[in-house]
């Protein structure tokens, strides 16, 4: 005999000062559903979950594994990949429903409204482009092409933002320690002052040593870099 287990759904720990408070929200996620089409029937992923997120505040979903926490990341990006599918609810970021948005629409908000801080940084940046070219393609991508000289001033502040020397402009990411790159990933997802910032386990590669500086050394700098 089988049994089908289904993922529990992923909880949503509450809001820094989300209560009673007139903050601006800035994503507002309402019974959103993310199926997996499979041979035996859908799986749900993510069952009718809903939650909102203030400016300024710092949400987490917390949960097992395979109980939809990245699932729900990637549907807010709206970067599920086949056989998933958003099935249901709203993604409303800044009133802007993302649900409903086309292609081109999509990829003028990422990056400038609404960025992703990877899982593995490793996998995440080109091999053969060094920091600065990767940065800046970011950045010309959305804001056009820049001044060379007030790009190298623009990247090297976000560098300093997240702790890393003035050296690694011009460095490729295999000279580069895993720390490193992470901050690197962070540096590319506050370059355009979005109003979202979707980290994804961003330490969890990474010995306890080095969260800390990732994580408790940037958490102030992502604050700082909003316009």
């Amino acid at each position: 005999m089988t049994a089908q287990l289904t993922p529990r759904a992923p909880e949503v720990a509450p809001a820094l000062g989300a209560a009673g408070n007139n903050k601006k929200v800035v994503l507002d996620v309402r019974n959103l559903k993310v199926y997996y089409e499979t041979p035996s029937g859908a799986v749900r992923a993510v069952d009718d979950v809903s939650f909102q997120v203030y400016e300024g505040e710092i949400l987490g979903l917390v949960g097992e594994s395979g109980c939809g926490k990245t699932t729900t990341a990637m549907a807010i990006l709206r970067m599920v990949q086949p056989p998933g599918r958003i099935t249901g609810g709203n993604i409303l970021l800044n009133e802007v429903d993302l649900v409903q948005l086309e292609a081109e629409d999509l990829r003028n908000v990422r990056w400038v409204d609404l960025a992703l801080i990877p899982q593995g940084a490793m996998n995440s940046l080109n091999p053969v482009m060094r920091i600065h070219v990767q940065i800046g393609e970011a950045i010309e991508a959305h804001q056009g092409k820049l001044p060379k000289a007030e790009m190298k001033t623009r990247i090297l502040d976000l560098l300093k933002m997240v702790g890393l020397p003035s050296r690694v402009y011009e460095m490729y990411p295999h000279e580069l320690s895993g720390g490193m790159k992470q901050r690197v990933c962070i540096a590319m997802a506050i370059a355009l002052h979005p109003s979202l910032i979707i980290a994804d386990e961003p330490t969890s590669a990474l010995d306890v040593v080095v969260q800390r500086v990732v994580g408790w050394g940037c958490k102030p700098r992502w604050s700082t870099a909003s316009p």
